[in-house]
C-alpha cells in the first residue's frame, strides 16, 4: 500500500515527461529487453513507434506530448503506461519472433523496429500470445510487410541463374551482342571539342543556352560509342588508357561472362550477374523493376553495349567524365585544369586538410608513412575512384531510363560525384586513424 501511495504522489506534480515514462516502463518489470536500451529505459524508437502513437496516442492527448507534463498529465501517462504493461511484454515476445523470421528471410531492407514495433504491438493486442505456430504467422506477416518481390529479389536471380539452360541462352546472346558492336566512321576531335564548351563558363541565359545546343549536338553524335567500341580493340588508340582511369583491368576491354569470378574489380570487368545484384541492391522501388529473368536479358545487352551503358546520352556523360577525371591533380600545385568544371573541383580537392598535408610532406621531402604513402597513391589516382562512382551512377540512370539530356544537371552530377569521391577518402583515412591504437614513430600521421 505504501508503494502505490509514494508513486500516486510522486507523479502528482509536473515532472519531465521523460522521467515520468521511463519510471512506469521500468515497472512493468523483466521481459522488456527488446524494447529496451541498455539502461533498462525505453528505446527511442519504442516511444516513437509504440508509446506516443499507440499507447498515449498523443494525436487525439496533445497535453502528453509537452516535455514537462503536469501533475494530472504525469498521473495519466504513469496509468495509461502501467495499463498496457501486458500488451507491451506480448510486444516484445512478438518482436523476438519478427527478428527471428526476418533473420531466416534474410531481409536486408528497412530497419527492422522501425517497421516491425507497430505491427507487433497490433498483434499484441489482437492476437495476444504467440501461438505455437509463432514463426510461420511470423513469414507471412513479413511477406506481406516487404512485399514477397522485395524480399527474394537476390533469391530469385540465384535460382534464376542456377539453371544451365538460362545461363547457355544468356551466354549466346551475350556474344551475338557483343559482336554487333563495331565503331563507325566518325572522327573524334569535334565531339571532344566541343566538351570544352559544355565544361567551360556559362555566365548568362544566352551562354547558357548555347552550351545546351552544344550538349545537344553531342549526345546524338557517334564519337562515344565508337570510343567505347575501339576500347575493345587491341590496335585502337584512344585519348586515353581505360586501364589507368580505372575503368578496366585489362586494356583492350574483355568480353564479361554470365556468371563465375570477375576478371578484375573495375567497372567493365563486373560479370552479368554482378551487374543485376548491384541494380537489385540499389533499387529504392523494386516494384517498377522488370522481372529477373527480363533483368537479366537486357543486362546482357547493357554490358555488351560501349562503357556498358545504352543509352547514348549515358555514354557521351561518361566520356564528359573521363575528360574531367584525366584533368585533375591535386596534389600538383603547378598542375591548371582546362575547363572551368575541372577548376572548381581542384580548387575544391586542394583545400581538403588531408590534400593540403599529403601536399607538405611531399614538398618538404619527408619519409611517408606506410599510411600516407595509401593516400598519395589515392589522390594521384584520383581517376579511379572518381569514374568508378560516376559510372555505377550512369549505370543506376541507364537501368531507370533518367536521362542525362539536361547539361546543368550533367554538370551537377559530375562536380557530385567528385563530392563523394573526396567524402569516401575523408572517411577511409579518418577510419584508419581510429584503428590504429599507436602511430609508427618517426612520422606524422594525416
Amino acid at each position: 500500500m505504501s508503494t502505490g501511495l509514494q508513486v500516486s504522489t510522486d507523479v502528482s506534480v509536473a515532472r519531465p515527461r521523460r522521467a515520468v515514462i521511463d519510471e512506469a516502463w521500468r515497472r512493468i518489470g523483466p521481459g522488456l529487453d527488446v524494447l529496451s536500451s541498455s539502461d533498462g529505459g525505453p528505446l527511442r524508437r519504442t516511444v516513437k513507434r509504440i508509446l506516443d502513437p499507440l499507447v498515449l496516442r498523443l494525436r487525439v492527448n496533445p497535453q502528453f506530448s509537452t516535455p514537462i507534463l503536469t501533475g494530472e498529465a504525469a498521473v495519466d501517462v504513469d496509468a495509461l503506461i502501467a495499463a498496457h504493461g501486458r500488451e507491451l511484454l506480448l510486444t516484445a515476445r512478438w518482436f523476438t519472433h519478427l527478428k527471428k523470421a526476418r533473420r531466416r528471410l534474410r531481409i536486408t531492407t528497412g530497419n527492422a523496429q522501425e517497421m516491425y514495433f507497430p505491427v507487433c504491438f497490433e498483434l499484441a493486442v489482437t492476437a495476444g500470445e504467440p501461438p505455437a505456430d509463432a514463426d510461420t504467422v511470423a513469414e507471412t506477416i513479413l511477406r506481406e510487410l516487404h512485399g514477397n518481390r522485395d524480399r527474394t529479389a537476390g533469391a530469385v536471380l540465384t535460382d534464376h541463374l542456377s539453371d544451365p539452360v538460362v545461363v547457355d541462352k544468356l551466354a549466346r546472346q551475350l556474344e551475338d551482342s557483343w559482336n554487333d558492336v563495331s565503331p563507325g566512321g566518325a572522327i573524334t576531335g569535334p565531339f571532344l571539342s566541343g566538351l570544352s564548351a559544355v565544361l567551360g563558363r556559362a555566365d548568362d541565359h544566352r551562354s547558357r543556352g548555347a552550351r545546351q545546343r552544344v550538349w545537344s549536338a553531342l549526345i546524338a553524335d557517334e564519337t562515344p560509342f565508337n570510343l567505347g567500341a575501339f576500347a575493345r580493340d587491341e590496335v585502337a588508340v584512344l585519348p586515353w588508357s581505360i586501364v589507368d582511369v580505372g575503368l578496366s583491368s585489362s586494356a583492350p576491354q574483355q568480353r564479361p561472362t554470365v556468371i563465375g569470378e570477375q576478371r578484375g574489380e573495375r567497372p567493365l570487368d563486373r560479370t552479368v550477374a554482378e551487374r543485376v545484384r548491384a541494380t537489385l541492391r540499389r533499387g529504392l522501388d523494386q516494384t517498377e523493376l522488370p522481372d529477373v529473368p527480363l533483368l537479366c536479358d537486357e543486362e546482357v545487352d547493357r554490358a555488351c553495349a560501349p562503357w556498358g551503358l545504352l543509352g547514348e546520352d549515358r555514354q557521351a556523360t561518361l566520356i564528359a567524365g573521363i575528360e574531367v577525371a584525366v584533368d585533375l591533380a591535386p596534389l600538383d600545385e603547378k598542375h591548371g585544369p582546362t575547363t572551368d568544371l575541372a577548376m572548381q573541383i581542384q580548387a575544391r580537392l586542394r583545400k581538403e586538410a588531408y590534400v593540403l598535408h599529403a601536399r607538405r610532406c611531399l614538398a618538404g621531402g619527408a619519409a611517408l608513412h606506410p599510411r600516407q604513402q595509401r593516400v598519395v597513391d589515392d589522390l594521384r589516382a584520383f581517376a579511379r575512384p572518381y569514374l568508378s562512382r560516376l559510372w555505377a551512377r550512369l549505370h543506376g540512370r541507364d537501368v531507370w531510363q533518367e536521362t542525362c539530356a539536361d547539361v546543368d544537371d550533367v554538370r551537377a552530377l559530375l562536380d557530385g560525384v567528385a563530392r563523394s569521391a573526396s567524402l569516401d577518402q575523408r572517411q577511409r583515412i579518418k577510419a584508419m586513424l581510429e584503428n590504429e591504437l599507436a602511430p609508427a614513430s618517426g612520422a606524422a600521421v594525416i
